[in-house]
């Protein structure tokens, strides 16, 4: 059994198990924009008295969707056993200067929501090791 352990390798069965649940990540930081917060856990400033009634956008929060192309746009980078949430949309950048770095990144509740994805594929590789 001690042989077993010592062959496990967490760093890239941590990879593994993240590449393999990206659309999970993907999915808890769309829906983490849609309410209008950051990765810090605050919310974005809300849409001004002109955006709500000229421009249709609802109350509250800047949700940072019009066409829908900054969503869409969202990816998940695996390096190594860390990841990096960024969107490949023209105006990611843009976006990041006005609101700030923290627009794109799991805040405390899509953490626990995307472990929850996680950890079943993460013991699964492990237990691959073990066997």
């Amino acid at each position: 059994m001690l042989a077993k352990l010592e062959r496990v390798d967490l760093p890239y069965s941590m990879g593994v198990a993240m590449a393999e649940t990206g659309q999970e990540a993907v999915e808890e930081q769309r829906k983490q924009l849609a309410q209008g917060l950051e990765s810090n856990d605050s919310y974005l400033p809300d849409y001004s008295f002109r955006s709500v009634f000229q421009y249709n956008k609802p109350p509250g929060p800047i949700r940072l969707f019009d066409t829908g192309a900054f969503y869409r746009g969202i990816e998940f980078d695996v390096y190594g056993d860390i990841f990096i949430i960024d969107s490949k949309d023209t105006k990611t950048t843009m976006l990041k200067e006005r609101y700030g770095p923290d627009i794109l990144g799991l805040g405390t509740q899509a953490k626990i929501n995307y472990i929850r994805e996680l950890e079943p594929i993460f013991i699964n590789e492990i237990r691959a090791y073990l066997k």
